[in-house]
């Protein structure tokens, strides 16, 4: 087997571990979530809980989009080696 596939298969090469580059505009966005969480537990102090539940949920779906995104890319590439070998 290929070494880079080695690697990949027995968890040497972890993508996920290394942090990628924050853009500006991650982070403004991140700021931006932080600011609205903060307003909206000073005006509504008892929707904590359920303020938690959701952003649980929409970390969850990020997660799953990550994941799906991913294996599309990775198809991807796998298919255009592929492609690249049969010319």
């Amino acid at each position: 087997m290929n070494d880079i596939l080695n690697k990949l298969y027995y968890g040497e090469i972890c993508p996920s571990e290394k942090p990628a580059p924050q853009p500006k505009r991650c982070v403004e966005n991140r700021e931006l979530i932080c600011s609205t969480e903060e307003q909206l537990l000073e005006q509504f102090p008892d929707c904590m809980e359920l303020l938690d539940i959701y952003t649980d949920a929409l970390h969850i779906e990020a997660q799953l989009e990550c994941e799906a995104d991913f294996e599309r890319g990775f198809r991807l590439g796998a298919s255009l080696i592929l492609d690249m070998m049969k010319m």
